[in-house]
This record gives C-alpha cells, sequence and structure tokens, in this order.
C-alpha cells in the first residue's frame, strides 16, 4: 500500500494523547471540510508538530500563521 510508516488508531483515551499519540506523531494531517476550533490541531502546534490542513475558517483562524493551508 506505500503506508507502511502509517497507523490507524481506534479512541485513545485523553489521558493517554500525549505518550501514544502527540509524541510519535511527525506531522498532523487536517483534512477536514469543517473545523469549528481545531483542538488537535492546536495541541498538536504545542507539542511542536507541525499541523497541515484544509483552509476551514476555524482551523485558519486557530492555527493562524503557524498552520500550513492547503485546498483538498
Amino acid at each position: 500500500d506505500g503506508l507502511d510508516n502509517v497507523e490507524v488508531l481506534a479512541q485513545v483515551p485523553g489521558e493517554e494523547m500525549a505518550e501514544r499519540v502527540y509524541g510519535r506523531t511527525r506531522v498532523l494531517l487536517m483534512p477536514s471540510s469543517y473545523e469549528s476550533w481545531g483542538r488537535a490541531g492546536c495541541v498538536a502546534l504545542a507539542s511542536g508538530i507541525p499541523v497541515v490542513a484544509h483552509p476551514t475558517p476555524g482551523l485558519c483562524e486557530s492555527l493562524g500563521e503557524a498552520g500550513v493551508f492547503v485546498d483538498r
């Protein structure tokens, strides 16, 4: 498949997110067509993880110039 380095996770409890997800993430992709705020993107940026996102109004506002925006 060419996705040998991709791991799809089921639901991860909040207290395990930092270690199991953000501690192992190199880049966060957010191709959502709608995000009201984008908490995951904000946490990723605060953790030093770059965020590539579709430019929804909520993500543009919350990520600002720190986010990389690409049309889907």
